[in-house]
């Protein structure tokens, strides 16, 4: 009998599959996996903070956005009033 050759990993790979390939229908398919244990999942309290952090991270983008757009229709304005620049 042959014996099967070890697949040898380039060096930089460390064998860790980056998409989850756990998909309905294909044989390997495990309904139980992916699901978070109650111990894993944050508390109330931690939650918020989650929310907060991100909303608080988009802020500054958010309030750019938000004063081209005033900018923008305030161009606009005066433009179609007759003021000139």
């Amino acid at each position: 009998m042959r014996r099967k050759k070890k697949k040898e990993l380039p060096p930089d790979d460390d064998g860790r599959t980056i998409a989850n390939m756990n998909v309905e229908g294909l044989p390997w398919y495990n309904p139980t996996m992916g699901k978070v244990a109650e111990e894993d999942k944050p508390t109330r309290k931690e939650r918020r903070s989650l929310i907060r952090a991100g909303f608080l991270a988009y802020l500054p983008a958010f309030l750019m956005i938000l004063l081209g757009f005033t900018a923008a229709a305030l161009i606009i304005y005066l433009w179609l009033n007759g003021w000139s620049f």
